[in-house]
């Protein structure tokens, strides 16, 4: 989140094996395009001593999906690309997360980080992957971490409506009062009268009497 220009992160969720940790933290804002879900992955040793750490930063627009996929039983794989330029190179980061059956933890989540360069359109390529892990988690905790991760989100976003309202919103501009306003239509005389426009069953039939 953003207070007062300075961005905090809050756990969220986390998943411990034998060897790996996950921690999943949010850094949502008021800006959608800076609204991200943070993944760390680290790997430590017998002594509990880091080894290898691998960050991602999700949208957090995208995610939501994910979670919802994986919640009703939709989902099959998904790949996110995202990277950073720095004063002294580029970092491109990917987070792949698939299904697979065939594993007794069918979650398959990866997170490479490695050197980037720049393509035409913007993005950023991976061209050296550098640091790599990888985690199998079961459908239960998958499906727990989707439900952790989705609630927090609705919640932020339920508590933060109205800033983010005004955050997105757009001020149009008002047309000059001294512009010309649109012609009016001078057909009034060619206007049915009341008793032309009533319906034929509506009129009332007079007869003379003989």
């Amino acid at each position: 989140m953003t207070t007062a220009g300075v961005l905090t992160r809050v756990q969220v969720f986390k998943h411990v094996t034998r060897d790996r940790v996950l921690d999943i933290s949010e850094m949502l804002s008021l800006e959608p395009k800076r609204s991200k879900i943070a993944f760390t992955l680290v790997e430590f040793d017998e002594n509990h001593k880091a080894t290898v750490r691998v960050k991602h930063y999700a949208d957090a627009t995208d995610f939501k999906l994910v979670c919802w996929d994986i919640l009703y039983g939709n989902f099959e794989e998904w790949t996110d690309y995202k990277g950073t330029v720095y004063d002294d190179g580029i970092q491109a980061r990917t987070l792949a997360l698939r299904k697979d059956t065939k594993y007794r933890q069918p979650f398959v989540l990866k997170i490479d980080n490695g050197h980037g360069e720049v393509l035409t359109g913007g993005g950023i390529k991976m061209v050296e992957v550098r640091d790599s892990l990888t985690l199998l988690l079961p459908e239960f905790e998958a499906r727990k971490l989707a439900q952790t991760v989705l609630d927090y989100i609705r919640d932020w976003e339920t508590v933060n409506f109205r800033r983010r309202q005004e955050a997105m919103t757009v001020v149009l501009p008002v047309l000059d009062a001294a512009q010309p306003a649109l012609p009016s239509l001078e057909c009034e005389a060619e206007l049915p009268t009341i008793e032309e426009a009533a319906p034929a069953r509506g009129r009332r039939r007079v007869v003379k009497a003989a």
